[in-house]
């Protein structure tokens, strides 16, 4: 097993394993430690160990999606899309076809034997080397955008509390000016 995460002291993305009797991991950029909370591995009814929650985060909600770069995805989609359409520009159909359906065919084999890993909504941390279990839930709209909201009105009220002290600081400044005058 182990975890994609956002090292908060080094501002860098950083890899590492883990096992079940792990009670931290370390920063392989600056070695920082970050803990895990006291639990965080559970069984399933099949006897699997599943990841209950987020070991960087502690946040009990975490989704699994396919392990493959969704750009590389895109880039393939779109290889294709445009193929087709200088087929199709050139009036042969039989290769339009062909084409969308090798890419498609492309496209299901990745997904038949890409395996799944978890992501937390929270931190975006990424957990790979768990087995499939019924207890993952796939990506919901409702909770990303929660966590989204969450993430968007924190940086909006660091913004205004520096904000606000850069006028306190500018007001004790005109204030200490005009005493002095």
């Amino acid at each position: 097993m182990n975890v994609t995460y956002f090292c908060k002291t080094c501002d860098q993305v950083t890899r590492v394993p883990f096992t079940e009797q792990s009670t931290a991991v370390h920063c392989t950029r600056c070695s920082a430690e970050q803990k895990f909370p006291a639990t965080f591995l559970n069984e399933d009814a099949e006897g699997n160990t599943v990841l209950e929650r987020c070991t960087i985060c502690g946040s009990p909600e975490l989704y699994y999606r396919k392990q493959f770069n969704q750009r590389l995805g895109l880039a393939i989609i779109a290889l294709g899309s445009t193929l087709s359409t200088i087929a199709y520009y050139y009036h042969n159909l039989f290769w339009t076809f062909l084409i969308l359906f090798v890419f498609a065919g492309v496209d299901l084999l990745f997904y038949i034997f890409m395996r799944n890993l978890l992501q937390c909504y929270k931190c975006n941390s990424e957990f790979r080397g768990f087995e499939d279990s019924p207890e993952y839930q796939p990506f919901n709209l409702e909770v990303h955008e929660k966590y989204h909201q969450q993430r968007v009105r924190l940086e909006r009220a660091q913004k205004e509390q520096a904000w606000l002290e850069q006028q306190a600081a500018r007001q004790n400044q005109n204030n200490s000016d005009e005493a002095d005058s």
